[in-house]
């Protein structure tokens, strides 16, 4: 990824990886969605996404988290079996 890519999608925001992990985890509970671990969390052009139940079949969400404000983007699932 070139310099200039990286400073427009990535340089984006002040939440880091593990705030982005805790407001995904509170935005399943206000759902009432169960949080199943083996979760991965990775930058997403400037934002976060969080995925539950990484590498298993069922129950996965995808979250996006704004990487600026903390917001909820996308929440995604849980993946039908």
């Amino acid at each position: 990824m070139s310099r200039v890519a990286r400073w427009l999608f990535l340089s984006k925001g002040n939440i880091s990886k593990d705030e982005a992990k805790e407001i995904a985890r509170a935005e399943c509970a206000r759902r009432g969605l169960e949080w199943d671990e083996s979760v991965k969390v990775y930058r997403y052009f400037g934002d976060w996404r969080v995925w539950t139940n990484a590498g298993y079949r069922g129950g996965n969400m995808s979250i996006y988290v704004d990487g600026g404000t903390g917001d909820i983007k996308a929440f995604f699932g849980p993946a039908p079996r």
